[in-house]
């Protein structure tokens, strides 16, 4: 049996005591730490964080571990919860007040920002247009590179966002949790890895999200199907709201609100047509997420969701080698 190092002197005694439960189940695995790694979906250095009080653990973690050792899953389960309230009481004591962006937080939810007419498009001659040609191939490529290299750190979903963490094959790693959260990007901090749709609504032709993370305990807004100036919007049961606005294409995402339960949150949207709606508080039912868009008769997209979404990313035309094949040769050899 090995010998372990002291735990911290600031973690809570129900924290304390899911870690001690924890290195009881792993002596008496008689497996190493490199060992328990190739038996879960949890990494080495994330069970030596566990192990030792550095990191609360996910639920799934704890699970696994009492699995490989017949331990009781209703027992582990409470001493999870009690030491995940007592982590989020430390996290308050020791986290200092959360800034936010300052394009993305307001503190009123009526505060949205007026919506910008968009420019005429300019009338290009010839030059313009082998300007424009060029600028898509362009941007199709690197667009192909980016969405090659972000596939590469795990599996994703329709719009590049990662798909849930109870895959036994991805590791889930966050770099937050409830409070700390608050005001920070989903899918920076990794909360998007388990996000999941705890409530659903339509408000003239936009769909109107809640996404949750059971691991980070955060919820926020997504709006797909809208347009330049829409606004998304997640209130917070303690009164925080935070909002971003669609700068281009169709669909924008919020920062995060701590929730510790979907039920703590809602998500609203206002449009440039003047609708404004919400969604009902979380549930517990992971509902399907919203469609693609629907395609026009000649094939270009209504409206298409963005691969990494943010408020301020730029979005790219749709890469079909055909189609700029076609472009090319109206431009270059036929006009």
């Amino acid at each position: 049996m090995r010998e372990w190092a002291p735990l911290p002197d600031a973690l809570t005694s129900d924290a304390r005591r899911l870690v001690t439960e924890l290195r009881r189940l792993k002596d008496h695995s008689g497996l190493s730490l490199t060992a328990l790694a190739g038996q879960t979906s949890y990494s080495k250095s994330s069970w030596e964080r566990y192990l030792n009080g550095k990191a609360l653990p996910p639920r799934q973690a704890v699970l696994a571990l009492g699995e490989l050792v017949g331990a009781e899953p209703a027992r582990l389960t409470a001493l999870w919860e009690d030491a995940t309230i007592a982590w989020k009481d430390r996290g308050a004591a020791e986290r200092p007040a959360a800034t936010a962006p300052a394009d993305s937080v307001a503190d009123e939810p009526g505060s949205v920002p007026a919506p910008v007419a968009r420019p005429p498009r300019p009338a290009f001659r010839r030059p313009g247009r082998v300007a424009i040609a060029a600028a898509s191939l362009l941007a199709c490529v690197g667009a192909g590179v980016l969405i090659a290299l972000d596939q590469g750190s795990g599996p994703q979903d329709r719009t590049g966002r990662g798909i849930a963490a109870s895959s036994p094959t991805r590791q889930l790693e966050t770099s937050c949790f409830s409070d700390s959260c608050t005001a920070k990007d989903p899918k920076q901090t990794g909360c998007a890895g388990d996000a999941w749709t705890a409530a659903l609504t339509r408000i003239q032709g936009v769909y109107v999200e809640l996404r949750y993370s059971d691991a980070c305990k955060a919820a926020w807004a997504r709006i797909s199907w809208g347009r330049p100036g829409d606004v998304a919007q997640v209130i917070a049961d303690h009164g925080r709201t935070l909002q971003a606005k669609v700068h281009y294409d169709t669909d924008v995402y919020t920062a995060m609100t701590v929730a510790m339960t979907p039920s703590g949150a809602r998500a609203c949207t206002t449009l440039t047509a003047g609708g404004h709606g919400c969604t009902q508080p979380g549930g517990t039912e992971r509902l399907t997420e919203p469609p693609n868009p629907p395609t026009t008769p000649s094939g270009s997209r209504v409206g298409q969701p963005r691969t990494a979404l943010s408020s301020t990313s730029t979005s790219f035309p749709e890469c079909q080698p055909v189609s700029y094949l076609g472009l090319w040769w109206r431009v270059l050899v036929q006009e």
